[in-house]
């Protein structure tokens, strides 16, 4: 348990694990704001343990230039370190996975799609790059395709639609995983409610093939990409839907309700992680999120993750903290953790 005031450090201490996990931030978007003001880079270390096996993980993250990373010593990509630390972090952040933009569900969705399933991590990459690829051809022209011009869209199109099938196949997937661990983590929280979670895209394409649908798509709303320029359809728009009995709970939910949903889609995340024996438990990190909530939940999250093999916790106020969590008290103030009393 790690206490402290705010701006003493705590939170870049979660920070750092979690961007071993899943090489990003959970407060940005943009490295170099991670990196300490004045500085050219800022670096992480861990050694990260299962038995008797251990891993000596490092990654440089610089203000300019690419990123740098190393296993065991020996340089690596960035990509290499995937999957030798599995994190579950809980930020009061984790409100917008269900109040906050479409982005948010999707970055939740594909985070641990590359965690439990590594190959995810390449499709999603590819996909990215084709997206990319169409959106320059038609924001450069637009509003004045050509011919030619379309004869290069229709090639970016016959490895986006195959993409963008695969890509919202292993979400359904992975969703079909998710959705009764969600269920099952909501009831200990507030019992007597019925989650669903969904795609938009597969709500719109029923029974129909994902290839076939997305060139479907892709052929109706062809005037309007020229016109607009860019890519209208496809896994980098879509988002998934939570309700709470068959309303949506992005809409429809108290705060009680959102927060309760929110951390069950987080223990679900946990569920799954668990689940892969080859590499134990995953660190849960619960970063000043206690003081979000009211006693009775701040009771119900410590029992929920109590039994994981390592729970880290931040608070800038010890009396947010439930019974059962003072035994390892650490305090941090200036950037440096010291032992209760010291």
């Amino acid at each position: 348990m790690f206490i402290g005031d705010n701006g003493q450090g705590k939170t870049n201490l979660v920070e750092s694990l979690g961007y071993l996990a899943y090489l990003s931030s959970h407060r940005v978007s943009q490295d170099k704001a991670l990196v300490q003001s004045g500085s050219e880079e800022a670096t992480v270390f861990a050694t990260v343990k299962n038995g008797s096996q251990s891993a000596q993980l490092a990654c440089q993250i610089r203000s300019s230039g690419a990123n740098r990373a190393k296993v065991n010593n020996n340089t690596a990509s960035l990509g290499d370190l995937a999957g030798w630390l599995k994190v579950v972090l809980f930020t009061p952040e984790d409100l917008a996975l269900v109040r906050g933009e479409p982005a948010v569900r999707r970055r939740y969705l594909d985070t641990t799609l590359e965690i439990i399933r590594p190959a995810a991590r390449a499709s999603l990459a590819e996909y990215e790059r084709v997206v990319k690829q169409r959106n320059a051809l038609l924001k450069t022209n637009r509003g004045r395709p050509t011919e030619a011009l379309q004869r290069t869209l229709d090639g970016f199109n016959d490895s986006f639609v195959s993409l963008a099938a695969d890509v919202t196949t292993r979400r359904n997937a992975l969703i079909d995983q998710l959705q009764p661990l969600v269920q099952s983590a909501y009831a200990t929280l507030a019992s007597g409610q019925e989650i669903t979670m969904g795609l938009e895209s597969s709500d719109e394409a029923g029974d129909s093939d994902l290839t076939e649908w997305y060139r479907e798509s892709l052929a109706t709303g062809q005037k309007e990409e020229w016109e607009r320029g860019m890519t209208l359809i496809g896994p980098h728009r879509e988002d998934l839907i939570v309700e709470l009995n068959e309303l949506p709970a992005r809409t429809h939910s108290s705060q009680g309700e959102a927060w309760s949903l929110a951390l069950s889609l987080r223990m679900a995340q946990a569920q799954l992680y668990r689940q892969d024996t080859a590499t134990g438990d995953p660190v849960m990190i619960l970063d000043d999120v206690f003081a979000e909530l009211d006693r009775g939940r701040r009771q119900t999250l410590r029992t929920l993750v109590e039994d994981y093999e390592q729970v880290l916790v931040t608070a800038a106020v010890p009396s947010d903290i439930p019974d059962g969590f003072d035994q390892y008290k650490r305090y941090v103030a200036e950037g440096r953790v010291t032992d209760a009393g010291v």
